[in-house]
């Protein structure tokens, strides 16, 4: 019993004295804090046009948190600015995935397929007889496709101030 007791009053020493020794370091964020620093840096970047260390962030983000979505949705968006469509579709999916309903990565993901389409059908138009039946399906799909694209970029009316929606 004795023995018991000494053992126990030793590791309540050891205890105390490591928690005194750990009290004077420097206070680094942990866990959820960590992660919410990191994800603050990550959407500075973003809106700083550092794509490349938003990435990074928002990686390291994602190993702690895989399932967060608005994550996997900035990297479909950074993949998309940076020509890596295969990857900003797999981001776009996996938000998708998280979040269902979420119609901003819908859309991001079908501009990236239009994308893909269209540089698909330019590719083929470049090949073979442009006058064959075939030829000029091709071409009259590319040439919507580059409207529907030049559509997207153009200032809708509920986009305008008031006054030159007016106007």
């Amino acid at each position: 019993m004795a023995r018991l007791i000494l053992i126990s009053l030793l590791m309540f020493s050891l205890l105390s004295l490591s928690g005194c020794a750990s009290s004077h370091k420097e206070e680094k964020p942990e866990g959820n804090q960590q992660i919410m620093t990191l994800q603050a840096e990550a959407e500075q970047a973003y809106k700083m046009a550092r794509l490349d260390q938003a990435e990074s962030l928002y990686l390291q983000v994602l190993t702690s948190v895989p399932n967060y979505a608005p994550a996997w949705f900035r990297l479909g968006n950074i993949y998309t600015r940076t020509g890596r469509h295969d990857a900003a579709i797999s981001a776009y999916m996996r938000c998708l995935e998280l979040e269902p309903a979420n119609q901003k990565a819908w859309y991001n993901m079908s501009l990236v397929r239009i994308k893909q389409s269209t540089q698909v059908l330019t590719s083929a138009a470049r090949q073979g007889d442009k006058d064959s039946p075939v030829g000029r399906q091709i071409q009259a799909l590319l040439h919507a496709l580059n409207t529907i694209q030049s559509e997207t970029h153009k200032p809708t009316l509920k986009n305008l101030p008031s006054e030159q929606a007016a106007r």
